[in-house]
């Protein structure tokens, strides 16, 4: 045993010199051997490849109008990229289903593209048990069209009674988070369309945790209803719980959240409040007002993230321009604070 191995303060015992003229075989051995022994260097972390997702929201079922938007989401961005968001109201009222949008995908980028459609105040203001609904929670649990379900790609299931509407996944070098803004925080049936859009303690607190764990240096977090609405639904947003808003926003700026994606207001617009972006998507279908559907393009790079955002020149048009580009810088994750934040 060598005392001075692991305390720099005892110096090491001297090894015998090898006297070279002696046994010259000896050291020949002795090279091989360490030749052979000798690890490889280990490459250092490769950098996170690029990649790219679409997001759309406030289909409506319209359906002409989404399959141009996906005509030019093919044009344009050359496909979908690893995955498309929708952000709620994929339907519009009671008896219709996601099911004729998720074929119009189907037929534009296969039957394997991943689609994460999310809830809107149009898909919830139905019956808990609305085919809309219904459909929904099968495509997370068991899958439709011989897919694979989405919770085979989700990393965290939301809290009981808005697990199949409320989760997290990653890709790359990044962490997602779709929120179902509609849950009231109880576990029975029907919990997941029961509030009139709404971060309530109970979703915010798990949202922190989720993001908490998260070591990834972009974020984004989709729900349908803005924080910060403008031009319509300027007073029966998120905004109309303040409290609760204000507790979800502090929540997205303590742990680093790049981007907050949202619907509902069908315009497209963006707004910077503590550090994080709120983006309005627009419309994939419904224009009857803005007179314009849009979609975000977003290609997530290992420093940076660049959102593209495509707009037609009209209604149902298949004229599309580059609207505008946002870059958004790459930055560490929080570290946890030993108050779980959400509690503040």
């Amino acid at each position: 045993m060598n005392p001075g191995a692991d305390n720099p303060e005892i110096p090491p015992r001297r090894r015998p010199r090898l006297r070279l003229g002696s046994r010259p075989w000896l050291v020949a051995a002795a090279l091989a051997i360490a030749l052979v022994r000798a690890p490889a260097a280990e490459p250092g972390p490769a950098a996170p490849a690029s990649f790219h997702f679409t997001v759309t929201s406030d289909l409506h079922l319209r359906v002409a109008n989404y399959g141009r938007v996906l005509d030019a989401i093919q044009a344009n961005s050359g496909g979908q990229g690893v995955f498309q968001v929708s952000i709620g109201d994929i339907c519009d009222r009671a008896g219709q289903t996601p099911a004729t949008m998720r074929e119009l995908i189907d037929a534009h980028f296969g039957a394997d593209a991943l689609w994460f459609p999310g809830v809107g105040n149009h898909d919830a203001s139905v019956a808990a048990t609305s085919a809309s609904m219904t459909w929904r929670r099968t495509e997370f649990t068991a899958g439709s069209g011989g897919r694979r379900p989405l919770r085979e790609t989700v990393l965290r299931p939301g809290p009981a009674g808005t697990a199949e509407t409320t989760y997290s996944w990653d890709w790359g070098n990044a962490h997602f988070v779709m929120l179902n803004e509609y849950w009231d925080g109880g576990s029975a049936a029907g919990s997941d369309v029961a509030t009139d859009g709404d971060i309530v303690p109970e979703l915010r607190t798990w949202l922190a945790t989720d993001l908490a764990a998260n070591r990834r240096p972009f974020v984004f977090v989709f729900g349908h209803e803005p924080a910060y609405p403008e031009l319509r639904h300027t007073d029966n947003s998120l905004n109309r719980h303040p409290e609760n808003r204000d507790a979800f926003w502090r929540v997205l700026a303590h742990y680093h959240v790049q981007a907050f994606i949202c619907g509902h207001v069908h315009y497209y617009y963006k707004g910077l409040h503590d550090g994080v972006w709120e983006i309005s998507d627009g419309n994939a279908g419904n224009g009857d007002k803005v007179h314009y559907q849009s979609y975000l393009d977003v290609i997530v790079g290992p420093a940076q993230a660049v959102i593209k955002v495509w707009q037609n020149d009209a209604d149902g048009s298949t004229t599309w321009h580059l609207a505008e580009t946002i870059v958004i810088p790459a930055t560490a994750p929080s570290v946890p604070a030993a108050e779980p934040i959400a509690a503040r």
